[in-house]
């Protein structure tokens, strides 16, 4: 039989916590089921000659007024009130996770007197003291175990309930949630093999401590003379019938309350461990998390020296020689897992790398995910992640450092204005003070240095001119800002501290191309006017060509090549930088003028001329989207053919992602029509017709159920496929296994990734993956959401030549939505430019060499272009 591995079951971390809980926790349990043989003395036997006796040898815990051994009714009570607190906490489990489930995923469903009694009752439950509510109901009903059982069973569901709805809200939304939708799944399967297995490890922690709350409740009970009737042991009667000789027989009510209080302990450790245990990966994503906490740093060299002790001591070891201002230094740097798995040593993530960077001078570092890149900056910025440690080597910075971290929306705070966060890291880097009108202006002034306001503002968003505009971004939240006001934003932050060095890791990388632009030219202004030395580090070498003086290229911890930006782009001497030059994707150049020829050939995937137009696969006439009164695109129409591959392209916000939403039905359309196969689809799909369109959205891990693997993740689409399902026979389990094999081949990945999780996949193979669950639903029209935005250029390569194989061998019909025109330019026949929420222009391969819109010439003059390499 094959063995189940422990992280199938267990997929989380089984802490110190989980096993002082569970050996705690089962020695009581072992304790009150084993009483009969291990009491001295029966429960209730009675001794008048050996009353109110102190613990001793003969009597551990002493005896009571009547001679009855306190520890033998402590063991005989254990059993009692275990089994009650068991039973009354099953059936509130049960009713609050169902009810929390349905009212959380059905949401504003629940309309009517279902939905008004649920709120009623709930806030009833939770107006009046919980400990009230349960003694007037056990009085009202009757005392004993049965009044207690009852009252619980009442109102004990209500936490569960408030607390897994708002969990399963927040999860109805999200992208595999949608994504098992679309492969035509019931909501209740939905709710069954997705949702409750998501938040039932925060059930579980309720659970734990429901039943110590309930334990609690019956020693209050039994106290007040409400619980189990006398003379069964019960905790609660034992410490109200030590009540009276409290100073001067402490033990007789001492040690039920210590039993209490042990119980209660071992069974709040239990449910936190069970609940870390069951936790995906850790709770990160590939240990990215927020940053908001360290993008305020502005630190003084000496302060990040004494941040991490193994960072001090690679320096010391490295030499104690005085860096300028500015300067940068990277010697021997060698970083490895701080807890390395059992088995062999795993390989150093950096290793042993040498870099130097003067002052004022821009250095940039590109590579493939993975390769050490972002390491080593924070290797530089004195704080590694979790999980690493610096083994050997020093990384230093002269003078203070700032660093702009790669996703500016988790690197804010969403709970507090940008104005404010922008005043605590001037405040962290000592320019203003606790309080005054100093620090405001202090902060005004910043946002304008960023391009954020009337001076300085070259380089802002449009409509960013105006003299208020930087007090209106000020009071603004992260969400209220467009991705490249975020970008600025956190530029600020790291300018707070005046650093004499910027990192920046990655920060054009989800931008559209109009805004990278601006980002770029706002970088260069800084650096042309603070002198700043830029780290910049990037898996685009066009951009990095564009920013950097020199060139740093690394592949799996080391630096393969250095050299000048010229000298990496036009004469790279490394087949890996060879590798990745080749992997760019180009664009034909502009003319300068209308009327000039283009200077490079145009490419295309379209059919020759000779082939007859196919019928429409998908057709979208005159669609129109809203949110609320707001219009987010409308006048869209376009049509494809199968086999066809139509880019959506434009800058954030203009309506793309709208688009191919209200394409795979998640969006209702409030005009126009959308057709499959010239059969006009209606709002609300079937199962089929879900299967027929298929989304593969910009983040893969957040396609891709956490709990399951990705052989079941596909699996489940596979056995709702209507065509197989028609004979009413369920595919078998070896068929299943034979086509999710057939389908991760597909995808170019190795069977064997069918056992693993998401999380334990890097960026490309994830999105693999999810282009494998969508092709596992057979359907007609893929739509692909930024598929390649977060991915290197090599990996970006392949995804966009499995697509190209797809649409070839299986005649998929492709909308494919991205910011990268040139990507766009490599896989499409036709493209349709979006502005705003409008279309602007939509053409085929000759709109790249003679665009008719300005607009279109503005997104296309701002990609950054290499020049082609020299022998």
């Amino acid at each position: 039989m094959r063995r189940i591995p422990r992280r199938r079951i267990l997929p989380g971390r089984v802490s110190p916590t989980l096993i002082a809980g569970a050996v705690l926790t089962a020695l009581i349990l072992l304790a009150a089921v084993c009483a009969p043989l291990i009491a001295p003395a029966g429960p209730t036997a009675q001794s008048l000659v050996d009353g109110l006796q102190p613990p001793s040898f003969a009597h551990l815990f002493g005896t009571d007024q009547l001679g009855r051994d306190i520890f033998s009714r402590v063991l005989y009570a254990a059993r009692t009130d275990l089994r009650i607190a068991w039973v009354s906490a099953v059936t509130p489990f049960v009713v609050g996770v169902t009810v929390g489930l349905v009212s959380g995923y059905f949401g504003t469903r629940l309309r009517g007197a279902v939905g008004w009694g649920f709120a009623r009752i709930t806030d009833t439950c939770i107006a009046f003291p919980f400990y009230v509510l349960i003694i007037a109901i056990v009085f009202a009903v009757g005392a004993g175990e049965t009044g207690i059982v009852f009252a619980f069973a009442l109102i004990g569901w209500v936490g569960y309930a408030r607390v897994l709805g708002a969990m399963t809200a927040a999860l109805r939304d999200a992208e595999w949630v949608r994504a098992a939708r679309g492969s035509g799944l019931s909501h209740a399967r939905v709710l069954v093999r997705h949702v409750l297995p998501n938040i039932l490890p925060q059930a579980i922690v309720l659970l734990a401590t429901e039943i110590v709350l309930i334990m609690v409740a019956i020693v209050t009970l039994g106290y007040l003379g409400l619980g189990v009737p006398r003379p069964t042991p019960d905790w609660g009667t034992m410490i109200a019938d030590g009540q009276l000789f409290i100073e001067t027989h402490w033990w007789i009510s001492a040690m039920p309350g210590l039993a209490v209080v042990i119980t209660g302990i071992a069974f709040s450790m239990l449910g936190d461990g069970v609940g870390d245990a069951l936790r995906i990966g850790g709770g990160s994503r590939g240990g990215a998390g927020r940053e908001y906490g360290r993008s305020r740093l502005g630190l003084r060299a000496r302060d990040r020296a004494a941040a991490p002790a193994a960072a001090t001591s690679a320096s010391e070891s490295a030499g104690t020689a005085e860096l300028e201002p500015g300067e940068v230094r990277v010697a021997g740097l060698r970083i490895d897992a701080a807890a390395a798995p059992a088995g062999e040593p795993a390989p150093p993530l950096v290793a042993g790398i040498d870099l130097a960077a003067r002052p004022g001078e821009a250095l940039g570092i590109v590579g493939e995910s993975g390769s050490g890149k972002s390491l080593t900056l924070r290797a530089l910025l004195g704080m590694m992640p979790n999980g690493t440690r610096i083994a050997g080597g020093a990384a230093r910075a002269g003078g203070r450092v700032g660093m702009v971290f790669q996703d500016p929306l988790t690197a804010l705070d969403p709970l507090t204005r940008v104005g404010s966060q922008v005043r605590e890291a001037l405040r962290a880097g000592g320019r203003v003070g606790q309080s005054g009108s100093r620090g405001h202006a202090e902060v005004l002034a910043l946002l304008h240095d960023v391009g954020l306001g009337a001076a300085g503002s070259g380089a802002a968003d449009a409509g960013s001119a105006d003299s208020g505009e930087a007090e209106r971004i000020a009071r603004a939240y992260p969400h209220q800002l467009s991705g490249g006001q975020r970008q600025r934003i956190v530029i600020a932050m790291a300018l707070a501290g005046d650093p004499d060095v910027l990192l920046c890791d990655e920060p054009t990388t989800a931008l559209d191309v109009t805004v990278q632009r601006q980002v770029l030219a706002l970088l260069a202004r800084l650096r042309r006017e603070r002198g700043l030395t830029l780290v910049f580090v990037s898996h685009d070498i066009a951009v990095v060509a564009e920013v950097c003086e020199r060139i740093a290229v690394m592949r799996g911890g080391r630096i393969v090549e250095t050299g000048t930006a010229a000298q990496i782009v036009q004469r790279p001497a490394e087949a890996y930088t060879q590798g990745l030059l080749a992997a760019l994707p180009t664009l034909p150049v502009i003319p300068a003028a209308a009327g000039h020829e283009t200077e490079a050939p145009v490419a295309t995937s379209s059919p020759p001329a000779s082939s007859p137009p196919e019928p429409p696969v998908l057709a979208v006439a005159g669609l129109e989207v809203r949110y609320g009164r707001s219009v987010a695109a409308t006048g869209v129409s376009f049509a494809l053919a199968r086999g066809a591959a139509l880019g959506i392209v434009g800058e954030s916000g203009s309506g793309k992602t709208t688009i191919a939403r209200a394409v795979v039905g998640q969006l209702r359309p409030a005009a126009g029509l959308i057709a499959l196969d010239g059969a006009e689809l209606p709002h609300r799909r079937g199962a089929a017709l879900r299967r027929a369109v298929q989304l593969v959205p910009q983040d893969p891990y957040s396609s891709l159920d956490p709990r399951m693997t990705i052989g079941r993740s596909i699996a489940e689409a596979i056995e709702r496929d209507p065509a197989r399902r028609a004979g009413r026979r369920r595919p078998g389990a070896a068929e299943t296994r034979a086509r999710v094999a057939e389908l991760l081949a597909l995808v170019r990945l190795d069977p064997e990734h069918a056992a693993r999780y998401p999380h334990e996949l890097s960026g490309g193979q994830r999105q693999r993956v999810a282009i494998a669950r969508a092709l596992a639903a057979s359907p007609r029209v893929l739509v692909a959401d930024e598929p390649t935005s977060a991915l290197d250029v090599s990996v970006q390569a392949e995804v966009v030549d499995l697509l190209q194989s797809l649409r070839r061998d299986l005649g998929l019909a492709l909308v494919f939505v991205s910011h990268d025109l040139a990507l766009v330019h490599e896989l499409c026949d036709r493209v349709l430019v979006m502005r705003g929420g409008s279309p602007v222009e939509l053409g085929g391969p000759e709109l790249f060499a003679s665009p008719r819109d300005p607009y279109t010439r503005e997104l296309l003059a701002a990609v950054p272009r290499l020049a082609p390499p020299t022998a």
